[in-house]
Formats: structure tokens, C-alpha cells, sequence
């Protein structure tokens, strides 16, 4: 697929952006009433653990009062009477002290645990709804990836920074168990080993390592790529670091690539091709992704309320394709894109500003002031 400004310039991104924007509204629509509702929720019962903390410390304060003054006013006394008064004074002021103390104390954390378990069900409900915009619509952010094999199956994380704001996926891929040979095809690498007759020599030893099993890769977004795997028995194990173009082979601890005469052997073209295919396999082989925290400010902005704001933050990338197309249309208040099919075939998307106005604007405030920053107000 191509996909054209109305005046078939190329957009920036090979995207639909109009799906999109779409799906950005929609889940807008889906993911603000539910942060205001966790507001709402942490508010109420900010107000009622506050009320119930201060009367725990009245409570506390009122006993310990009453304690003092009778302790006060008995001070000298040698009377049996008055001495068993101030003590059974000062005994059912503790008990009862202690009684309410108790109670409201046990009504204080079960307020705390509901609270927390209605927050963390909203928290869950944020993430999974916000899941598809963070699996394929924020564009431009750096990725890092990080696969291993767990419990026997490749698992994945990805690590992004978008404008000051971090977000991290668990993901899984296409394949649990992954070969040399799955990923790239062929590969031998060199390593010394004995040979002769009378007297051993090393030589040079080509070990076929295709069908060696990848245990761990990694590839920070930009330069640097490593992957170890092993043989069945887990007995060899190699690994291969790239970093700016240059290749690193370690034969278990041993450095390949330090050996003069094995780096004449190694396959460093190989190599390079195996890099660039494991790259594409962490960015496009992935069977589901999973979003699991989002960041803002180095801060958890899920918990903090503070979606809206990374909605904004995507919102102004957005914005700048909006404008260039409004720009590139031909027909006012149209954000209108071109997609061209690989068989040639040619159609148009779009969507009005309108359109997209009003269904933001059912959002109150918040829908306004992303529609603002959009460019379709």
C-alpha cells in the first residue's frame, strides 16, 4: 500500500491515517470517562479516609485527655475510693478507647483495600483500552526489544519513549522455540579444535550452528543488536554482538572476532545479514502485544490521572498531519488521504472536521481541547 496526500505527496508515515485518527477518537471516547471515573472514585474515598483518620485521632486525643485529668485530679489522693474510681475511669476509658479505635481502624483498611481494587480494575480497563493505540498508533517512538526464553516459549518487551513519555508491552511471538535457521537459514561460525593422528593441532573448526536455538535477543532501536543460542544439549553457545556495523562472536567466554585467524573465517557478511533479520523478526513477528505500564515524567501516569495527558501529547502528533493534509486537499474541512493498492488500484479516505469535532465534544472539556490541539475545532 502507498498512502498520498490529496496532492499524491507521500505522508510522512506509510499508514491509513484516517483509521487512525479514527481509532484515536473512539478510544478517546472509550478511556476519559474512565480516568474521570477513577478520579471521582479516589476523591470519594480520599474525603471518606480523611473523615474516619480524624476521628481516629479525636478518639485517641479524647482518651488520652481523659486519662490525664482524672490521673490529675486523683494525684495525692490516698482515699481506697477515690483511687478505685480514677482507676476504673481511667480502665473504661481505655477499653472503650480501645474498642472504637479497633473498629474504625478495621472500617479504615477495608475502605483502603476496596478503594484499591476498584482503582486497579479501572487501571486494567485503562491499559487494555488504550492497548490498540499504543500497539500501532504512536508514531515516531524509539523501541527498544528484549526476547528470552521463558518457561520454554519466547516472550518479549518492548521499552518506548514518545515526548517525555515511556510505555512498555509485554509481547509474544510467532514462533515459542526459534532457530538460526528459522530466522536467517545457513550459518556456520569458527572456533579452534584438536585434530591429528600423533600429535594434536588446532585448527580451524566450522560449527554449523542453524539449527541452534536462539535463548535471548535484544535491539535497542538504533545500533547495537546481541542474540546468544545454543545447541540441543545446551553444551555450545554462541553469541553475537553488533554495535555501529561491527560484529562480535563469542564462542561461549571465548572471543571469536579477537582470533586473527578465525575472524578471517567468520562469515562477516552472514553475520551482518543474520543482524538485520533479527531486527526484523523483534519488530514484525509479533503475535500479541500487551501493554502493561505507561509512564510520563518518569511517573506512573495510570495511576496519577494522567492519561488525558499523554492523550494530548499523541494528539499533537496527530495535529501536524491534520494540518499538512487540510493544506494538501482539495475540498475545505476534508482530512483526506490517497491510497494506492499494489495491484494499482486507487482510492480515497477521509473524514470532516465536523465529524470528528462532535464526537469529541461529547467528551465535555477534555473532547474540546483535543480537538483544539487536532486542528478540527
Amino acid at each position: 500500500m502507498k498512502y498520498t496526500f490529496q496532492d499524491s505527496t507521500e505522508l510522512p508515515l506509510q499508514r491509513d491515517f484516517i483509521q487512525d485518527l479514527s481509532n484515536f477518537i473512539e478510544m478517546a471516547k472509550k478511556v476519559l470517562p474512565l480516568e474521570n471515573s477513577a478520579i471521582e472514585l479516589s476523591e470519594e474515598e480520599s474525603t471518606e479516609i480523611a473523615s474516619l483518620e480524624a476521628r481516629i485521632k479525636e478518639i485517641d486525643s479524647f482518651s488520652k485527655d481523659i486519662q490525664q485529668y482524672v490521673d490529675k485530679r486523683a494525684k495525692g489522693a490516698e482515699d481506697k475510693e477515690i483511687l478505685e474510681c480514677r482507676n476504673a475511669v481511667i480502665d473504661t476509658c481505655i477499653e472503650t478507647g480501645n474498642r472504637g479505635l479497633k473498629e474504625l481502624n478495621q472500617k479504615l483498611e477495608q475502605i483502603k483495600r476496596q478503594s484499591e481494587s476498584g482503582i486497579y480494575k479501572i487501571e486494567m480497563d485503562l491499559l487494555n483500552n488504550l492497548n490498540p493505540l499504543f500497539e500501532s498508533g504512536i508514531y515516531g517512538a524509539n523501541k527498544a526489544y528484549s526476547v528470552s526464553m521463558t518457561e520454554g516459549a519466547l516472550k518479549g518487551m518492548l521499552k518506548a519513549s514518545f515526548s517525555g513519555m515511556e510505555y512498555t508491552c509485554d509481547l509474544t511471538y510467532a514462533h515459542e522455540i526459534l532457530t538460526i535457521r528459522e530466522v536467517y537459514g545457513e550459518l556456520s561460525l569458527p572456533t579452534w579444535t584438536k585434530a591429528g593422528i600423533f600429535s594434536k593441532e588446532n585448527k580451524v573448526k566450522m560449527i554449523d550452528v542453524s539449527d541452534y536455538t536462539i535463548t535471548s535477543m535484544n535491539y535497542d532501536g538504533n545500533k547495537h543488536v546481541d542474540v546468544s543460542f545454543e545447541n540441543k544439549k545446551g553444551d555450545q553457545k554462541f553469541k553475537i554482538i553488533s554495535d555501529n556495523d561491527t560484529y562480535q562472536i563469542y564462542h561461549g567466554e571465548f572471543d571469536v572476532t579477537s582470533d586473527e585467524t578465525l575472524l578471517k573465517s567468520a562469515p562477516v557478511n552472514n553475520v551482518g545479514s543474520l543482524v538485520d533479520d533479527l531486527k526484523k523478526y523483534m519488530e514484525m513477528f509479533i503475535k500479541y502485544q500487551k501493554l502493561t505500564q505507561i509512564l510520563l515524567d518518569g511517573k506512573d501516569a495510570v495511576r496519577n490521572n494522567e492519561v488525558f495527558d499523554c492523550l494530548k501529547l499523541i494528539a499533537e502528533q496527530y495535529g501536524d498531519i491534520v494540518k499538512e493534509s487540510l493544506d494538501k486537499g482539495y475540498v475545505k474541512n476534508e482530512i483526506t488521504i490517497k491510497i494506492e493498492a499494489t495491484d494499482g488500484t486507487r482510492t480515497e479516505k477521509y473524514i470532516t472536521k465536523e465529524e470528528a469535532f462532535d464526537q469529541l465534544a461529547e467528551l465535555g472539556s477534555e473532547g474540546l481541547e483535543l480537538a483544539s490541539i487536532l486542528g478540527v475545532d
